[in-house]
This record gives structure tokens, C-alpha cells and sequence, in this order.
């Protein structure tokens, strides 16, 4: 067919029930096509603008560079439908199953995305803009690389084992979204929602989480070395056995955190309120704690060599056990601290209760 060539829905389906499978530029525009069947049909470059494709089938079709912006495409089905560099500006997808399909470079701005199923889809670098909805959608598996996702709502969005390096998710919401496994490594997620998300063995290696709350976060078993939190919210968070080394956590807030067993060797916590938290076990190796609020904190066991606690609240922590060879802090806050069988900055052991 001609580029550009206007056709009205009824054509379309007349011409497709007869075989015809080329439509790549195809202009569409307001075209009532719901419930139509248009799978694998190539159909790049079309104009779907204001179109209706509600339950639509454009199964494994090509929509390479279409323009499907306020489209209605609720519970249609692209599976495995190649959608890269299509812009599906302020387009109603709710519940749209959008699984193995390609939105490479697609621009998503403004658009409702909720409850869609993007199950191993493709968005690398795709572009989700403020007003973006990706509410309960499924993004298992998908890949999200270098993605500008600022502002995107993804409320309880699964997105277990996405890979998502480099991505911007800053000032995004993601509470209670599930992101186990997830490979977020250098990820800007400044001032973002993670209110008890669940991100337990996810890779967030050098990323940016400033000013982030991530308060009742299940972070067990995740990896955050050179990760900077600074001034980030984690009260309540659960770390434990986390990776924690070098990471920047100047100022955080860990009240009552639970970073048992958590790996915190070289990390910087200058400031950091740690009050009530649980820290038994935990590697402190040459970790910066000055000034840090300490007190009431549950330190049995954990190894705190080389460690500046200069300026350190102690009242009340529970240091029983724990190896402080080599550290530096001011030998009065002690007076505070439990030291039952602990050893001293000098090498000897405190004398068990």
C-alpha cells in the first residue's frame, strides 16, 4: 500500500480478511478497530492516534515508530508486538498484555499503564515521563536500561528479576512494588518512594538513593556496595546479611533498622540516627560512625576494627561481644555501653557480667 494512505477501520478489516498484511503507514486516526484482530500484521510507521483497539489482538504485529498517542488499548494483547520507537503519548493500556514485546526508545509520557502485563518486555531507554501509571503492573523479567522513568507512579508493580541498570526512577513511587532480584546497578532513584517495598537480594551496586524513604523496605540479602543513601529514610528497613560496603549512609535515618549480619565494611555513616537498631553481627570493619546515634543499638558480635566512633552516641548500646580493636572513639561514652566479654580499642577483653 501507499505511505501515508488514509483508510477507514471497515477497509482495514475488509483488506485484512482478504489476506492483505502490509499497512506500514497506514493513517488510522480515531479508527474504531475494538476487538480486531490484527496480529502479525506490519503496520510500522501507522497512525493510531485517538484510536479505539480495546481488546484488540495485534499479536506479534510490527508497530515499529506508530503513533498510537490517546489511544485506547485496554486489554488488547501485543504480545511479543514490536512497539520500538512508537509513542503511545497519553494512551489508556489498563491491562493491556504487552509480554516479550518491544518498546525499545518508545515514549510512554503521560500514559496508564495499569495493571498491564510487560512480563520480559523491552523498554530500553524508553522514555515514562511525570503522569505516567504503571500501578500493579507486571513487570517481571522486563528490561529496563538507561529507561527515564521520573515521576512514574509503579505502586505495587512487580518487578522480580528486571533489569534495570542505569535507569531513572528519581521521584518515582514504588511503595510496596516488589523488586527481588532486580539488577538496578548505577540506577538514579533519588527522592524516591520505596515505603516497604520489596527489594530482599537486589543488586543496587553504586546507585544513587538520596533522599530516598525507603521506610519498612525489605532489603535482606541486598547488594548496595558504593551505593550513596545519604539523607535517605530507612526506618524500620529490614538489611540483614545486606552489602553495605562503601556505601554513603551519611545521615540516614536507620532508626530500629534491622541490619543483622549486614556487611557495613568502609561504609560512611557520619551522623547516621541508628538508634534501636540491630546491628548484631554485623561487619563494621574501618567504618566512619562518627557522630553517628548509636544509642540503645544492638552491636553484640559485631566486628567494629578500625572503626572511628569519635563523637558516637553510646547510651545504652549493646556492645557485648563485640571486637573494637583499633577503633577510635572517646573512651568515656563507654561508660554507657554494655561491654560484656567485648574487646577494648586496647586488645583486652571487657569482663563478662
Amino acid at each position: 500500500m501507499n505511505f501515508t494512505e488514509n483508510l477507514s477501520a471497515d477497509e482495514l478489516l475488509t483488506r485484512h480478511s482478504n489476506g492483505e498484511r502490509d499497512f506500514r503507514g497506514a493513517s488510522l486516526i480515531a479508527a474504531h478497530l475494538m476487538e480486531a484482530n490484527l496480529s502479525r500484521t506490519n503496520l510500522s510507521n501507522a497512525n493510531f492516534k485517538r484510536a479505539n483497539l480495546i481488546r484488540s489482538k495485534l499479536i506479534a504485529a510490527n508497530l515499529n515508530g506508530a503513533d498510537l498517542s490517546e489511544a485506547n488499548l485496554s486489554k488488547a494483547k501485543l504480545i511479543e508486538t514490536n512497539l520500538g520507537g512508537s509513542s503511545l503519548t497519553g494512551t489508556i493500556a489498563i491491562g493491556t498484555d504487552f509480554s516479550g514485546a518491544n518498546l525499545t526508545g518508545a515514549i510512554l509520557s503521560h500514559a496508564d499503564l495499569s495493571k498491564a502485563i510487560l512480563i520480559g518486555a523491552s523498554l530500553v531507554g524508553a522514555c515514562l515521563l511525570n503522569g505516567s501509571k504503571l500501578t500493579e503492573a507486571n513487570l517481571s523479567g522486563a528490561t529496563l536500561s538507561r529507561a527515564i522513568m521520573s515521576g512514574v507512579d509503579l505502586t505495587k508493580a512487580n518487578l522480580t528479576r528486571a533489569i534495570m541498570s542505569e535507569v531513572d526512577l528519581s521521584g518515582a513511587n514504588m511503595s510496596g512494588a516488589t523488586l527481588i532480584r532486580a539488577y538496578i546497578n548505577r540506577g538514579n532513584l533519588s527522592g524516591i518512594n520505596l515505603v516497604e517495598a520489596f527489594l530482599s537480594e537486589a543488586s543496587m551496586r553504586e546507585a544513587c538513593i538520596c533522599a530516598a524513604n525507603l521506610s519498612g523496605a525489605d532489603l535482606s540479602g541486598a547488594d548496595l556496595q558504593s551505593a550513596n543513601l545519604n539523607g535517605s529514610n530507612l526506618t524500620g528497613a529490614y538489611l540483614q546479611g545486606a552489602n553495605l560496603s562503601r556505601a554513603n549512609l551519611n545521615g540516614l535515618i536507620l532508626h530500629k533498622a534491622d541490619l543483622r549480619a549486614a556487611n557495613l565494611n568502609k561504609a560512611s555513616l557520619r551522623g547516621a540516627n541508628l538508634s534501636g537498631a540491630n546491628l548484631s553481627g554485623a561487619s563494621l570493619l574501618e567504618a566512619d560512625l562518627r557522630g553517628a546515634n548509636l544509642s540503645h543499638a544492638n552491636l553484640s558480635g559485631a566486628g567494629l576494627l578500625l572503626s572511628s566512633l569519635t563523637g558516637a552516641n553510646l547510651t545504652g548500646t549493646n556492645l557485648s561481644e563485640a571486637n573494637l580493636i583499633g577503633a577510635s572513639l572517646n573512651v568515656a561514652n563507654l561508660n554507657e555501653a554494655a561491654l560484656s566479654g567485648a574487646i577494648l580499642p586496647n586488645g583486652a577483653t571487657h569482663s563478662r557480667d
